[in-house]
């Protein structure tokens, strides 16, 4: 009986030092913080603003500029809609004295003013009951990448043909949609 009872209490003492040893391990809690600050995506026109005006030789079928005294009824302005930022994401333009068979191109930027890589998406004009059309080049516009603070040149050529009446008011837009590099083409 003395045996059984060393044996349970050499047991006892061996258990509770293994319980010892486990309690005594030492440890360590380390952890990682971390700020993260976005960029900015944004999107706006820029730049100096120009038009110029050609037209098909009914002859030749060659592009030619618009001689200046055949621009004398036509002005065309420009102007940026301003959201209470001073953004301007709206380009405004007016053609007054528009004939047929000229194509008036608005030369522009589209800038981007933020931090973010854009890709241009899509380019939409609005045409309903215009009569002719309005077209947004280069073609190849839909797909250029523009990295933060660097700009794209675009140009907006606007047609009127033979359908259009004498005195009256035609109206059209055009939404350039931009997405973040990595969202392109949009899925």
């Amino acid at each position: 009986m003395k045996t059984k009872m060393t044996a349970i209490f050499a047991t006892l003492m061996i258990a509770l030092m293994l319980a010892g040893v486990s309690y005594a391990l030492w440890s360590k809690t380390i952890s990682i913080e971390g700020t993260v600050n976005t960029g900015k995506f944004d999107a706006i026109f820029t730049g100096d603003y120009t038009w110029s005006a050609t037209y098909v030789d009914p002859v030749t079928d060659a592009i030619k500029e618009v001689p200046a005294d055949k621009l004398a009824g036509i002005t065309v302005t420009i102007d940026t809609q301003h959201t209470p930022t001073e953004d301007p994401e709206k380009l405004i333009v007016v053609i007054s004295g528009l004939y047929p068979c000229i194509t008036i191109h608005i030369n522009y930027n589209i800038k981007n003013s933020g931090t973010v890589p854009w890709i241009v998406n899509s380019v939409t004009p609005d045409i309903t009951a215009f009569p002719g059309t309005v077209t947004v080049t280069p073609s190849d516009l839909v797909g250029t990448q523009v990295d933060g603070g660097a700009s794209t040149k675009a140009d907006l050529e606007v047609h009127i043909d033979n359908r259009a009446l004498q005195l009256t008011q035609y109206t059209f837009s055009v939404t350039i949609h931009v997405v973040q590099w990595n969202e392109y083409p949009v899925r």
